[in-house]
Order: structure tokens, then sequence, then C-alpha cells
């Protein structure tokens, strides 16, 4: 094809554009046909016309033009994505990362073609809406509004060539065009390319990061900042170039970053998005080795070549390497090796599915500080373990999930895999089921027990309530509830841990993690716990402080915590199990306190879960830091049911004890707190 445009050398401006698209991936193999077409129209007819003379086509000429014309509609319906591709697409082509298939890869279209239902549930899946361009369609935020931050006023627009920034940031005013969009479950972040008049940054392939994000139950706009646990007042930074060196790792599909040690990255990838050949590896030879078989069996002649070599199967593979798939994003790795910077940039990840992880990359974990690789982060970063994992080495963020279950002993010792629970594609007809699965694409039957009882089959009928000391039918007696507890954060919520665990009182006491007990009961003191388990499972109840005899846990948690356990109890407050079992009439004037917290995302999710417990409260997120000690104050002015509960500091009137409570706020664990979820 390119040879074809080469050769001949009077080319139009338009061939020049369509050899330029193809070159860079923006038009597909699959429309080579077309822009065959097009060029011999372009250029056969006109050279034969002038040969023959003619001021009109003669009707041999006009047979030709019909023909060529019949030519591109074939390789218009021959190709099974046809684009269209504006001027404004090549504009914008040379300010972000383009989707370019190689080494294998063909992309998710390829895969549509024989797996119809399987391609429909992984589009109705958020790994493929993981990174997306902007479109009517995938553009969730209002970009109708006007919004300002420290001083800065934020222009939002939407026109034909696509969505708009427009503002002045110190050198006058400047028109930012919205390239790439991250997320579209809990929220979606916005990056903008680097026009051509940006001396000496544009234009270039680095992407800025837009500086609010749109939360998308919430409808609502919050400066970004305050959507992350980051050591406030660390001013605003757009991110130059963090999707290209790093967001791309695991928000797209075989990315090459080329970043290293350039001014002027040339970043692309497969696709964006998690497509199907993230988890079942490059297709080019699956698609060809089946297009042989068919085109065999139609001939009922045998295959040249058996379709044997062909694409992975996670189900198909142990535990461990299935896990590995996964794992290849939801962990916390690096490259082995410092040297292997430099290749990752260029070449992208070499990690295929079914390959050993640790064969590519090396992963981060707490509990093997000694590890070289590991040493060589941490002189770099000394904070690294700080901001992924708790004190006693479990992670406490979310996204790491494979790095929480690598130290489980049901996956260590027994069979366990992320494939036990969770599964990629939900083939359910019923829409509603559908979108069900989508939050956290779990098999059926994996709200319940059933997860577990495969493999610890004693657990059944009277054998559970007598292991729980709960109703069987109760969310105590869920397993889950127990091992598995809310303990990582991200997200602006908590999420359930993936190492498996049973609950101590030590883990609260020493490490600062909440246990599964005191999650629920949020009423109940830290000694009751000690004592429970020292009931029911022989635990010995060593000594606790006299605060920990007298207050809630969570209390303590949200009050004197570092910003990360404020952040974890301030969601737990309006946790429905929680409210069931600890009642809903006494969280909201505690939490009004945590509007004035210092990390904004811990006021944040103070007023989401004010939102749960009183439908009729209503915030406004985009002017969130100005206005949040103002609906402190007139909360606390509303009373709540008077409840007489010292271990809620509620004094015998039922009124709340503001002198211990202040007390105890004094007490916060100030220390500065990044959390890399």
């Amino acid at each position: 094809m390119v040879t074809l445009f080469t050769s001949i050398k009077t080319t139009s401006v338009y061939q020049h554009r369509l050899l330029y698209l193809l070159s860079l991936g923006v038009v597909s193999v699959n429309q080579e046909l077309l822009l065959i077409g097009v060029a011999w129209m372009l250029l056969l007819v006109p050279y034969m016309a002038r040969r023959s003379g003619q001021k009109a086509p003669s009707i041999g000429l006009r047979l030709l033009l019909f023909c060529g014309f019949t030519l591109t509609l074939v390789g218009c319906f021959s190709s099974s994505t046809p684009e269209v591709v504006p001027v404004a697409v090549e504009r914008d082509i040379k300010t972000r990362p383009v989707e370019l298939p190689d080494d294998g890869y063909v992309g998710s279209a390829a895969c549509q073609k024989c797996h119809v239902r399987e391609h429909a549930s992984w589009d109705d899946s958020f790994h493929q809406s993981m990174t997306q361009l902007p479109t009517s369609t995938t553009v969730l935020g209002d970009f109708t509004q006007s919004l300002r931050l420290d001083g800065v006023q934020y222009e939002l627009a939407v026109d034909d060539e696509g969505y708009w920034v427009s503002a002045n940031l110190g050198n006058g005013p400047v028109r930012l065009k919205i390239q790439l969009l991250t997320g579209s479950h809990h929220m979606q972040l916005y990056w903008f390319g680097i026009p051509e008049d940006i001396p000496p940054l544009g234009p270039k392939k680095l992407l800025g990061l837009f500086p609010f994000v749109y939360l998308i139950a919430e409808q609502q706009w919050l400066p970004r900042r305050s959507a992350f646990i980051t050591p406030p007042g660390s001013g605003e930074s757009f991110e130059i170039g963090r999707w290209n060196a790093s967001c791309i790792r695991c928000h797209s599909t075989h990315p090459k970053a080329r970043y290293h040690q350039t001014a002027n990255p040339d970043s692309s990838v497969t696709e964006f998005g998690i497509s199907c050949e993230a988890c079942h590896g490059p297709g080019q030879q699956h698609v060809r080795l089946h297009e042989v078989t068919v085109t065999a069996s139609s001939k009922n002649a045998a295959p040249s070549e058996s379709p044997d070599r062909d694409v992975v199967n996670p189900l198909t593979l142990d535990h461990q390497r299935a896990s590995q798939i996964c794992g290849n994003c939801h962990s916390a790795t690096s490259v082995s090796h410092p040297r292997d910077a430099a290749d990752w940039h260029a070449n992208g990840n070499q990690f295929r599915p079914g390959d050993q992880l640790l064969d590519h990359r090396h992963l981060i974990r707490a509990s093997r500080p000694d590890e070289s690789m590991t040493q060589t982060l941490l002189d770099s970063e000394p904070d690294l373990f700080d901001s992924l994992f708790w004190s006693d080495s479990m992670v406490r963020v979310t996204g790491r999930e494979y790095s929480a279950l690598v130290e489980s002993r049901c996956h260590t010792e027994g069979e366990m895999s992320c494939l036990s629970c969770h599964t990629m594609h939900n083939l359910a007809s019923d829409k509603t089921l559908a979108d069900h699965w989508n939050d956290d694409q779990l098999k059926p039957q994996m709200h319940s027990n059933q997860a577990c009882v495969k493999c610890h089959s004693k657990y059944q009928g009277e054998a559970l309530t007598r292991h729980t000391h709960h109703l069987s039918e109760s969310e105590g007696s869920r397993c889950y509830n127990c091992h598995m507890p809310h303990s990582s954060y991200g997200l602006l919520k908590a999420v359930r841990s993936h190492q498996i665990s049973s609950p101590h009182v030590g883990e609260t006491l020493d490490v600062g993690r909440q246990n599964a007990c005191n999650q629920c009961h949020l009423d109940k003191t830290l000694q009751w716990t000690a004592q429970s388990l020292n009931q029911w499972y022989d635990h010995s109840v060593p000594e606790l402080p006299e605060v920990h005899q007298k207050i809630s846990t969570a209390l303590i948690h949200l009050l004197t915590g570092d910003a990360g356990q404020r952040a974890l109890a301030a969601w737990s407050l309006s946790w429905d199990p929680a409210v069931e079992a600890s009642g809903g009439d006494w969280q909201g004037e505690v939490l009004t306190y945590l509007l004035e917290d210092p990390y904004d995302a811990v006021g944040v999710i103070a007023m989401k879960s004010l939102k749960r417990l009183h439908e009729d409260f209503h915030f406004d997120l985009k002017n969130y830091s100005g206005q949040r000690v103002a609906i402190s104050k007139k909360l606390r002015s509303v009373p709540e049911a008077k409840r007489v509960d010292p271990e809620l500091l509620r004094k015998p009137d039922g009124q709340l004890d503001t002198f211990v409570l202040e007390f105890l706020l004094k007490q916060r664990d100030n220390r500065s707190m990044y959390l890399q979820e």
C-alpha cells in the first residue's frame, strides 16, 4: 500500500493525508481496499482522460470511473470497523498518543467477528472504558459550566471539533482541547493536549491533566486535589506527561510510552482501554489461523496450519498464572532492573498472558523489603511502603489486589485465584443483572459464601452459625465481611482487602487497621471486641489503653487517625451493614467535624456519608473548600436523636460530648500522607 503511493510522483494533498493517516495507524489495514479505490480514481482516470485528449470522458472512461467507484464501495463495506477520519483527528494525533496495533496485536474489533457475545459483555464493562477518546457518548462531565480554582477561571465548552478548556494561566489566554478520558465508573479525568502555540512544549504528544474530576454518581465537578489523599497545600499541578509515562501502563492495551530521556514522547498503544488482548494475548496469529481454517473448511480441504498455537484462555491456566494476568496491572510492580526502563519505554511490557509475571516485572512486597529492586526503589522513594501498605505489609490501597492475593494462604497453599470470584464476561441476557455485574464483575452467587465453601465445606448450615456466632442470613455470617473487610482505600471509598485474614485486636491496636468486628459494630469499643474474640475463639485479651476501653474504636479512628484511617472511618459510618448493626441516628453530627479536615478527600467522603444517611442533604462539590466550614456549622445546629451511649461520646442527656470530641481531635495524626491508589 505504501509502495503504491510513494511510487507515484504526482500526488495531491489528499493523497498525502491518506498516506500519513495510514502510517500512524489512524486508518486501519482493513481500509486499504478503500484507499486503493480512491487512489485509483484520483490518479488513473484523470491520466487516461488527458491521454485521450477528450474534454468529456468517453463511455469507456465513464465505465472505468463507475468501476472505481464500485471498488470504493466494496472497500467501505469490507472493513470490519469503517472509520470516518475528519481533519480534526489529523491535528489531534500530533498532540496525543495514538492507537497503533503492532507486535501481533490486532485490536478488539478483530475479535468481535467471531466472539460477538463475549465482545458485547466486554464492551459493557468498565475495563473497556478505562481510557477513551472524547465523544458525546463517552464524555460524562458537563462542559457547559465555568469552574474556578485558586483564582483561575476555567471556561468549559463543546463544539463540532471537540471538548475544550479555556483559561488564563499567567501568560495570557490559552484554549486546551481534551484529548483523552480516564475512568467511567466512579470518576472521570480529562487529559488535554499541548497546542502548537505553547512553546517550548507544543506541539507534542505530552498530555496534561485538567485540575477537576467529574464524580459520576453525584454528577458534580470536584477539584482533583480534593479527590485523592495527597498532602494539603501541595499546590495544583497539571501532571504534564504523567499519562505518557505512568497511566499508560495499566489504562491501555500493549502500550509503548517512548518517554525515556526524551522531551517529545511518541506514545502509542494497541488500544485505549483494557481490551481482549490484555487478557488473551496478541491475537494476530489466532485470527490468521482461524481464517485459514474457515477458508479451508469451506473448500472441503484440510487447513494448511493447525490452530493449536493460539491465544490464551485464562480459564485453562493454573490458578497462579491465571491470576498473574490480572496482576500485570492490579499489583504494585516495577521493572525488574533499572536498566530495563529504556526497553520498557521503547518496546512496552514484554509480559504476555500465560507467562510468569516475575520473568518480566518486579513485584514490590513490603513483606520482602530486602529484595534488591525494592531497595533501589526505596532509595529513591523512602515513603514508598507508607503509600501502599499498612505497617504489617498488608495492602492499604485499591488497585493492588494481586499484591494482596499473593500474601494469602488460600492462594499460596490452595488454589484460589482472581477467577475464583470474578469473571470478565457476563453473558446474562437480563440487562439489570448485567448492570449489577458491571460494578465488581463478580460471578453469580459470589455475593454469597459460595466462593469460600467450595474449599471450606465444613462451614455450612448450622456449622456456619456456630463458627460466626451470627444469624445465618445476617451480614455477620458473610465470610468476606470477616475475612475480607473494607481496609483498603481508593476512589473516595473503602474497598475490600484481597488478602484473606482473620480479625484480631492486634491489627487495630498495633497496626492501626480497623478489624472486621468494629467495621460493623461502630458503636463498640476495642475492649468489647477483645472479649468477644476471647469468648468465641479463645483469643488472648491484651491490656488495652483506657481510651480503647471506653470509646468506640470507629470514633477513635475518625478523630485521631491518620488521613487514610479517617477516610475509611468516614466511609464506614454510612456503610449499610454497619448502620444496621449500630443504628443510624448518631453519625451525622460527628461527621460534620470531618468537613473541616485538612485533607479535602476526607471531608468529601464525610459529605458523601452524610448524603447516604440523610437523603435531603445537598452539597456543591466544585466549591467544596470554600463552603465546608459553613456547612459543618449549619449541620451542627440541627440536633440529632438523643442517644445515651458513652462509647459514642453521648452524655446522659443524649447530647454529644463536644469537650471530649475536641480533645480527641487535638490528638489527630497529622503526618503527611500520600496514598498511591
